[in-house]
């Protein structure tokens, strides 16, 4: 609820030096992010921005910053941060795997994205959220059974995934499999209310 992000915020703005401490400003915009409060969470990246020298930290910053531009539909400012972090880093798999599925899910340069999600599963071959992103890719290329397949491995590692359910779904519906759709839209609708 927003009174939790209210006090998590609060917390971590209690802890000393929180203004001058780039790890406690970075958890503060992931706090502002999980809120949907998009912009909050860029203005503190940029604070963040200003005193990190350490790449790890630069790096986790453009990512984050990439997130929240896809979050608010600025995708062309979303893939130049990513791609940044791949220029850096060319085997990050998140960068690798979350640009390659925001591509999928705008079902855009289809065949770019095979090769960014293909990557990033090749290093974390048992990465749920990954498989997710390769089924749905193949969902996105009408390789139903081939989506089906990786959408339910990808639920083998992540269990319950209100998005994965939701992205089985479709392909069962697609498949013309109308039962097994809804069995997986219930489980989508349930995982979602808990989380």
């Amino acid at each position: 609820t927003l009174g939790e992000y209210d006090k998590a915020l609060a917390e971590l703005r209690a802890l000393p030096d929180s203004d001058k401490d780039v790890q406690i400003l970075i958890n503060i915009a992931e706090v502002q992010e999980k809120a949907k409060r998009y912009h909050d969470a860029l203005a503190t990246l940029d604070s963040a921005s200003m005193l990190a020298t350490a790449p790890q930290q630069k790096q986790a910053i453009v990512f984050m910053r990439g997130a929240l531009y896809e979050h608010e539909k600025a995708y062309d400012e979303a893939e130049k941060a990513f791609r940044a972090v791949l220029k850096t880093d060319p085997d990050n798999a998140g960068a690798l795997n979350y640009l390659g599925y925001m591509l999928a899910d705008r079902n855009v340069r289809l065949d770019e994205a095979q090769q960014l999600i293909s990557k990033a599963v090749d290093l974390e071959p048992d990465n749920g959220a990954y498989l997710d992103s390769l089924g749905w890719l193949h969902y996105r290329q009408n390789r139903l059974d081939q989506a089906a397949d990786e959408l339910r491995h990808a639920l083998d590692h992540i269990k319950k995934d209100p998005t994965v359910h939701d992205h089985l779904a479709e392909v069962y519906f697609k498949q013309g499999k109308y039962k097994e759709a809804a069995q997986e839209w219930e489980l989508s609708v349930s995982e979602m209310k808990t989380a």
